[in-house]
């Protein structure tokens, strides 16, 4: 899927804004603060119907301002046009047109626009703890499988409402038996859908981490679960014998102890934990491999390559590892790059790709040939 263009009308600092983009790589340069994260986020917002710096929409509207719009226009890869409206306002909530239709159930549009974001926070994947890991396979999912987005809002349903009934001094055990239940329907098939997720990303991280440190370093990522799981293909029961094995414990901390809420993964590099022996670039690299991996399950299951947004990714990467990443992506599809400087392209030895460049001042877009 390629990106024609965008609009933005008072979102963050851009009053009214339109800029059009090329296929492959698109650096947006500038000073901090001038605006160039703020263009990542509307494209992911358009997407996922959220941001990934805050969760105030109300942040997102340019002072002085009561709404705003992003609107994207698209191609896909079998040329087909694609146009995508997302508007938000105190008083009226979000909206959403897709393709000209208005749409009330967002849920459904979750994965039309399929799109990767690689930012700084993306460090705490590897590095902090496993909510981080749990909201990326989240997400992924999500944009990949509708089944799955519907059975993880059932199951988030049912484990507030458990963890509800777990802080009433005396309830019905036969409530609980029903949240159990639902529980177990839904968490199942989030757990199933996730290992075999898991599954297929862990040869692609592999391939891409050795590609983009040049070594041969053997990586591995592992699915945990939160209760023993000996027969894995009687997750229902096991997870429905662990609930009631874990009724006690749960009543007495009133919340629910053991489900995919608490599953986590496991990051191996040569057989050790990345986590405990992970140098600041072995993590950068792995993150930037296992988004790359991102990239292509999503392409497997769309048929449509999602768009790549990259936000000041380059700290920690040493010359050899930043052209190795870039040459990667070059080949991929069409990414969206922020850097305070774009004189490194010059630097990157053979560099001949075709890099489309835009300087960013103050909420400001300047199209440039050469930096």
């Amino acid at each position: 899927m390629i990106l024609l263009k965008v609009k933005l009308i008072n979102f963050r600092n851009y009053k009214e804004t339109e800029i059009h983009f090329h296929p492959g790589i698109n650096v947006l340069f500038g000073r901090n603060g001038q605006g160039k994260t703020n263009i990542l986020e509307s494209l992911y917002y358009l997407s996922l119907t959220k941001s990934f710096r805050t969760n105030s929409d109300q942040s997102l509207v340019l002072n002085g301002s009561d709404f705003f719009r992003i609107q994207g226009n698209f191609v896909s890869d079998q040329e087909k046009a694609i146009s995508s409206a997302i508007a938000y306002s105190p008083v009226d909530g979000k909206r959403l047109n897709f393709n000209g239709q208005k749409l009330q159930k967002f849920s459904d549009y979750i994965g039309s626009i399929p799109i990767v974001l690689l930012s700084p926070s993306d460090l705490e994947i590897s590095q902090s703890g496993p909510y981080r890991r749990r909201q990326f396979l989240d997400i992924m999912l999500s944009q990949s499988s509708q089944l799955y987005l519907h059975h993880l809002l059932e199951y988030r349903r049912a484990q507030k409402q458990r963890n509800a009934l777990l802080q009433t001094e005396n309830f019905d055990k036969s409530t609980l038996q029903a949240w159990n239940e639902s529980l177990v329907k839904n968490g199942a098939i989030i757990m199933e859908m996730r290992k075999a997720a898991i599954d297929k990303l862990d040869q692609q991280v592999k391939s891409h981490y050795r590609t983009l440190s040049g070594s041969s370093d053997n990586t591995k990522i592992i699915y945990q679960y939160s209760f023993p799981l000996k027969n894995s293909t009687d997750i229902s029961g096991t997870y429905r014998s662990a609930l009631e094995q874990a009724e006690q414990k749960d009543r007495q901390s009133q919340t629910t102890s053991i489900g995919p809420h608490r599953d986590d993964l496991l990051f191996l590099i040569n057989g050790k934990p990345l986590r405990v022996i992970g140098s600041q670039g072995e993590h950068k690299t792995f993150v930037i491999a296992l988004r790359i991996a991102e990239f292509y399950y999503l392409k497997s299951i769309h048929q449509e390559a999602p768009i790549l947004l990259f936000d000041d990714i380059f700290g920690e990467l040493d010359p050899v590892r930043i052209a190795n990443m870039m040459n990667t992506l070059s080949q991929i599809g069409q990414v969206f790059i922020t850097t305070t400087s774009a004189n490194f392209f010059n630097k990157i030895e053979s560099w001949q790709q075709e890099t489309s460049f835009y300087e960013i001042i103050n909420g400001s877009v300047s199209i440039r040939e050469k930096v």
